[in-house]
C-alpha cells in the first residue's frame, strides 16, 4: 500500500533502522537519516491523535 504523507520530519525520533534495527549514527538536513548497515535512507513523521 502506498499513500502520501505530509509532515515535518524530526532526527531526534531516528535511533534505529525500521528495516534492518541497526542503530542510526548518519542524519541528513532535510530531517532524515540512513543506515550505514543497510543503506536505508528514510524519515519519520509523526502523526497527531485526532479528536472525536
Amino acid at each position: 500500500m502506498y499513500g502520501y504523507i505530509s509532515g515535518i520530519t524530526e532526527v531526534e525520533n531516528i535511533n534505529y533502522c525500521p528495516k534492518c534495527g541497526e542503530k542510526i549514527y548518519r542524519f541528513h538536513g532535510d530531517g532524515t537519516g540512513k543506515c550505514d548497515e543497510c543503506g536505508f535512507h528514510f524519515g519519520v513523521v509523526e502523526c497527531e491523535e485526532e479528536e472525536d
